[in-house]
């Protein structure tokens, strides 16, 4: 496998005058040019940079897309629902995904990942799966440049859902992002999804926890450091190595120093 640093480590707040204002460093640049590794260009998680506030992170992102071999990208995820009742919600969903499309042709990345935001309690699964595989089936049909979109499990406790929708719409274009600390706070155990889905996945997103505190799965996403935690991380990358040998894995941890320096002792990179 080949492996990344999500520049999600990059992003971080601070509060001026009562505005909580997104603060940027570089932090995974210098760390990804040492050791060889790509990079998971994040700043579009945050919607405004796709269009308002473009100008303001572009020289940034240029200049760290420009300065690896890999990259992916992660779309935007808040609020966007691409299985909603509403359509025009769903039009809202397409532009952003369509936005995203675009920057990752233009800085080059072969992956885009996305978040399929189920919510249980407005959502029948059936349904959920349906409008997923509707609306990726026209996303696709009208995007035909070989970027492959990775669907990342995020609160989805039951690993058959997203595997239902990839599965409806049978396209190699649509697979899996399995994040190991989201599926650790599922009733399932992270090398289970990863069995799960085999082949189907495309990119891992690596990171540690302790699992659910408090029976709440918000406070365990912790994103911590690959040996913190009670993942069995090597375990879990031995397998991935066996069964993906082809798929990328991005370090998706506000400790990535602590995450390469796991992974060169441990002989992954």
């Amino acid at each position: 496998m080949k492996y990344l640093i999500s520049t999600i480590s990059d992003l971080a707040t601070e509060e001026h005058a009562g505005d909580v204002m997104v603060i940027y460093s570089e932090r995974t640049l210098p760390l990804a040019v040492k050791n060889g590794l790509g990079l998971e260009l994040a700043e579009f998680c945050l919607p405004d940079n796709l269009d308002v506030k473009f100008e303001s992170v572009r020289a940034d992102i240029e200049h760290k897309a420009s300065s690896v071999e890999l990259k992916t990208l992660h779309a935007p995820f808040n609020e966007l629902y691409p299985m909603a009742i509403d359509p025009k919600i769903v039009e809202v969903a397409y532009e952003r995904y369509d936005q995203a499309w675009k920057y990752a042709l233009r800085f080059g990345a072969s992956k885009m990942i996305v978040h399929p935001n189920y919510v249980k309690e407005y959502y029948f699964e059936s349904w959920f799966i349906d409008r997923h595989a509707e609306f990726w089936k026209r996303f696709l049909s009208e995007h035909p440049e070989p970027v492959t979109i990775c669907v990342e499990n995020v609160t989805e406790d039951d690993p058959t859902l997203i595997l239902g929708i990839l599965e409806k719409v049978n396209d190699p274009r649509l697979r899996m992002c399995l994040d190991v600390g989201h599926a650790n706070l599922s009733p399932v155990p992270p090398i289970e999804w990863l069995r799960m889905y085999g082949e189907l996945i495309s990119h891992y997103h690596i990171h540690n926890n302790n699992g659910r505190t408090e029976g709440r799965r918000s406070n365990g996403d912790l994103h911590r450091a690959l040996g913190d935690g009670i993942i069995d991380m090597k375990e879990l990358l031995d397998e991935a190595e066996k069964i993906t040998p082809d798929a990328t894995a991005a370090i998706e941890s506000y400790e990535p120093e602590n995450c390469v320096k796991w992974l060169k002792e441990n002989g992954y990179i």
